[in-house]
Parts: C-alpha cells; sequence; structure tokens
C-alpha cells in the first residue's frame, strides 16, 4: 500500500489539490437558488420526508437521495453539503485522468467553474463513466446500470445518455444486457415510491410536468445558437471520425434545453472541452506552460466575487456557511417581523427555500412555485391549493418581483400564482421587500 502511495504521490498531491481548490472556490463564493433547492431537497430526504408527496421537484430522486443519505450519516450543515459533493466533482476528475492524463490540468481550470454542488455536476460524471466504460469495453450489464443512474439523476440526461446504445442495433442482445439494469432499478425506485404514496406525484413532477416546464421555461437567444452550432460541428466529427464518444458528448447537449443559459451551456459544454483539449495538444501545452497563471485566474476571481457579494457569518442552519449581505438583510427583516412565530404563513416567492431553511421553517409543497416545477397544469393546481387554505393564512410575496415582472424577459417565478394572489386577497401589510396577503 505504501509503495503504490509512494508511485502516485505525485497525482494524488493533485488530487487533494484540486479538492480543496473546488471545495474553497464553491464554498466561498456567493450561494445562489439552484445551490439552495439542492441543498434543500437532500435536506428533506436526510430529514426523513418523502420525495414528491411531502415536498415537490422535477428532478427523478438519486441525487437528493444519495446526497440526503451522506448527509444523515455526517450531518447536514453546509459544510457537509459542500464536502459531499467536491467527492463527486473529484470523481469526474478521476476518471478524466484515467481517460487522457496529458489533459487532465487544463480540463481542471475550466472544470473549476462548473462544478457546483448539484445534480447537474452529477450528471457530469455519468458522461465520462460511459465513455471510460465504452472504450474499456466494460460489462454491457455496468453501462446500462450506469444509464439508469443518469435516468435517475435527471430524466432527460439519461434518456439522451441511452441513445448511443443504438449504435449497436445489430446486436439486440448487447442491447438487452443495458436494458435489463436499467428496468430493474427503476422497479425499484417505483416500488418503493408506490409503498410511501408518492407514486403518482413522481410521475406527475417529473414527467408531465415537463411540457410546463419547456413553455414556461424556454428561451431562444445567442446561446441556441452556440449550442446548435456545436451539434452540428459534433457531428461532422463523428462522421469524419466515427469515434464513440462523441456520442454521448453529443447526447449530452440536451443538458441546455430549454433553458438555453449561461450556466446550463457551460454545463453542456464541459466534455465538449474535453474532447477539444484532446484534439489540440498544442492548447494543452499553452496552459500546462502558464499554469500558475492559470490557477491564480479562478483565485482572482473568488476574492473579487466575495467583496462584491459582502457575505456575512450566518451561525444558524447555514452553519460555517456565509450568505450575501443582501439575504442577511432579507433573513434579519422576517425575524424582526414576526420573532419566531410561522404558523400559518406561507412564502411564496423564488427564495422560499432560502428563508425557511434559514428561519428552521418545515419544508412543504408551498416552497417551489416555479413554472414546470408543480406537474401537469400545476399553476392552476396550486391556485387550488391556495384557496384551500385556511382562513387567516399570511401569505408573503415579493414586492419586488411584482414592481418588476412586467420587465422581466425570462423567469421561472410563476405570474400566474403571484397574480392570484394579488388580485384575489387583500394586502395587509409591506417590510423590506415583502408584501403580505391574507386569505
Amino acid at each position: 500500500m505504501l509503495a503504490v502511495l509512494k508511485k502516485n504521490k505525485k497525482i494524488i498531491l493533485f488530487f487533494i489539490f484540486c479538492y480543496i481548490m473546488i471545495f474553497c472556490f464553491n464554498f466561498f463564493k456567493n450561494i445562489d437558488l439552484d445551490i439552495l433547492w439542492n441543498y434543500g431537497f437532500s435536506k428533506n430526504v436526510s430529514d426523513g420526508l418523502i420525495m414528491y408527496k411531502d415536498f415537490n421537484m422535477v428532478i427523478t430522486p438519486l441525487y437528493p437521495l444519495l446526497t440526503g443519505l451522506f448527509m444523515k450519516i455526517f450531518g447536514t450543515n453546509m459544510i457537509i453539503f459542500y464536502l459531499i459533493n467536491t467527492f463527486y466533482a473529484l470523481f469526474i476528475l478521476v476518471i478524466v485522468y484515467k481517460l487522457d492524463k496529458k489533459i487532465i490540468f487544463p480540463f481542471f481550470i475550466y472544470f473549476l467553474f462548473e462544478s457546483a454542488p448539484g445534480y447537474n455536476t452529477l450528471s457530469i460524471l455519468y458522461v465520462f463513466l460511459l465513455i471510460y466504460l465504452e472504450k474499456n469495453n466494460k460489462s454491457d450489464y455496468l453501462i446500462g446500470f450506469i444509464i439508469s443512474l443518469a435516468f435517475l439523476t435527471k430524466s432527460s440526461i439519461g434518456l439522451f445518455l441511452a441513445l448511443p446504445t443504438l449504435y449497436y442495433i445489430k446486436k439486440p442482445k448487447k442491447i438487452l444486457k443495458r436494458l435489463i439494469p436499467f428496468i430493474i432499478t427503476n422497479l425499484i425506485v417505483i416500488g418503493y415510491l408506490y409503498l410511501n404514496n408518492a407514486l403518482y406525484d413522481y410521475i406527475n413532477y417529473t414527467f408531465l410536468g415537463l411540457l410546463d416546464f419547456q413553455n414556461g421555461n424556454g428561451n431562444f437567444n445567442i446561446i441556441t445558437i452556440l449550442i446548435i452550432l456545436i451539434v452540428i460541428y459534433l457531428i461532422r466529427e463523428y462522421l469524419k471520425t466515427k469515434n464513440k464518444e462523441l456520442l454521448y458528448i453529443l447526447a449530452f447537449q440536451i443538458m441546455a434545453y430549454p433553458l438555453f443559459n449561461i450556466s446550463h451551456a457551460l454545463i453542456a459544454f464541459t466534455p465538449v472541452i474535453y474532447y477539444l483539449l484532446k484534439k489540440y495538444q498544442k492548447l494543452n501545452e499553452i496552459i500546462i506552460k502558464n499554469a500558475p497563471l492559470f490557477i491564480l485566474i479562478p483565485i482572482i476571481s473568488l476574492i473579487i466575487n466575495y467583496y462584491i457579494c459582502q457575505p456575512t457569518y450566518d451561525n444558524n442552519l447555514f452553519k460555517y456557511r456565509y450568505l450575501q449581505k443582501e439575504y442577511r438583510n432579507d433573513i434579519e427583516a422576517l425575524e424582526n417581523y414576526f420573532h419566531g412565530n410561522y404558523d400559518n404563513v406561507y412564502f411564496f416567492m423564488m427564495e422560499a427555500y432560502l428563508y425557511k431553511l434559514t428561519l428552521d421553517i418545515p419544508i412543504n409543497e408551498y416552497d417551489l412555485t416555479l413554472k414546470g416545477n408543480l406537474g401537469y397544469n400545476g399553476e392552476s393546481e396550486m391556485i387550488n391549493k391556495i384557496k384551500n387554505l385556511d382562513d387567516g393564512s399570511i401569505i408573503i410575496t415579493s414586492a419586488i418581483f411584482q414592481e418588476s415582472k412586467s420587465s422581466i424577459v425570462k423567469t421561472q417565478a410563476s405570474k400566474k400564482i403571484y397574480n392570484f394572489i394579488t388580485e384575489n386577497y387583500n394586502q395587509i401589510g409591506q417590510f423590506h421587500k415583502f408584501k403580505m396577503y391574507v386569505k
């Protein structure tokens, strides 16, 4: 064992360096809502809540189930959440190293900016695992199992990563071997959800609501054009090289759809960067020769971001985590107004998870009222649930959203739900950036 460690001392130290860099780079960045939702889902599972039944989410269940299990063992504070997710990111780097040692440092520099905690990062892992397994002619049963994990992490990614298997259409036994573990793992999940009376909710939120998500959140812009150009490039490369790994890289571009924003596009580009680094070795050499500069870039960006956000220490549920000043002000305003009494108080806003987790208020099905996250015809169904709230219930909304919603180009917040609340219930007060209504 010691001999192995000594022989691989440099690469072990490199991966330790990567782990520390990824953790620090993400932990000391301003916290965003995607991270909050991923943390919240995982904490809900750790706290014993049933996915889809006790709280809604549009993703399939593996990421919060896996992360929530680790949090149950090691702790539910934010530092544990980041440590767990950094291991997911490190696993990606190990696989890339196995695929091509020469590109690991340049790839790490790019990946550092796209390694934020969440199910999207875990989805990247499956692409590289499948490329590695295909390259090394590993078991078809194992490949099918990884595809099933991808599907159970993010359904669209899993379905598209299954498409390269059609390459073996003339070998039905090979396809069957990959299909069997996919069916078995999904039947296990279906059985678990059925036993917990959550199967219909699972189907409703993760599949039936996808059309609403697409219609409500899709956006055609310059990133859409860029994705199309990359898809065309990857198709041309495959036709020239017949390189099977390009099929997985091509399939992964679905990550950018339908939001077509910078964050999802950069995640979709991750395996593309891997391919380009392999193809253009001179680019590798330039980056490696200027390694100190490329290490300084993320460190400088982190420092600049830290000072811009003015984070403040918070020792409540987000133990050991810094929150940007804006969010701390929101939380202090809520604490000063309600003095800990949140009975029959409902938060209808994008930041509901942030406020409720920080203030230690139980999460429920009203806390993620985003378009596409509410199942089939979800906005109308949520309005019906609001109508059934007890008389006297206090509804909190964002005054900023209401004042600017006419000029917002795209937002996941449900304008239909906001409009129903503001048009049908009496406003009883306003403080800080919040408006209050009573049913």
